[in-house]
């Protein structure tokens, strides 16, 4: 005949056990961002020195690598100051190169539709960066990007003809609150180790 400690004891970890099987990976937002001084034009109408941001939410369990690319797709929006917000409409990603030669470590925005760099900074700080933790602000130039080229937006064609000094890039995680599952899981053992208390006295 089992002790009754032994029997609630297995139970409590058995419980607990299928809770944490049956909950999804942990997941942290995070939000890239790169600002630049640039030139070029948005819908027809142009920009010159004006501050270009590029901004994406997106969540670290969607780093894909092998690396020393990182790549974590998601919707990337575009804010040019005097112009109206725009969203891409290509397929994009957030990107980073941990490779030192031949280019410089990188970091930054591409449209995977086109196959093309949208915007990157260069930094030795990206050489042992994976997109999934907070990083900056980190400056580089010159900035890498693909002059004349057109990227689709909802705000109409998005053209960067020249980058003036440094490029920022920024990633910034959010507080994440425990799951569900991971409170279900603590108080299940708490539950079970206050009945086990409560069975050894006399």
């Amino acid at each position: 005949m089992h002790r009754p400690t032994v029997f609630l004891a297995a139970l409590v970890l058995g419980v607990g056990e299928a809770i944490l099987a049956a909950a999804p990976s942990l997941a942290i937002p995070i939000t890239y961002t790169e600002q630049a001084t640039a030139s070029g034009s948005l819908n027809g109408v142009a920009f010159i020195n004006a501050t270009v941001s590029l901004s994406m939410n997106n969540d670290t369990a969607n780093v894909t690598a092998p690396p020393p690319v990182f790549e974590n797709f998601g919707t990337l929006t575009l804010n040019v100051n005097g112009v109206a917000a725009a969203t891409f409409t290509d397929a994009t990603l957030a990107a980073a190169n941990q490779m030192v030669s031949p280019v410089s470590p990188n970091a930054g925005f591409g449209d995977d539709t086109e196959g093309l760099g949208i915007l990157f900074t260069k930094n030795a700080a990206f050489s042992t960066y994976d997109l999934k933790t907070s990083i900056g602000p980190i400056l580089g130039a010159p900035a890498a990007f693909n002059p004349g080229v057109s990227f689709p937006t909802t705000g109409g064609l998005f053209i960067l003809n020249s980058v003036a000094g440094d490029v920022t890039f920024t990633a910034t995680t959010a507080t994440v609150m425990p799951e569900p599952a991971s409170l279900t899981l603590l108080g299940v053992g708490l539950a079970g180790f206050g009945l086990i208390r409560r069975r050894r006295k006399p």
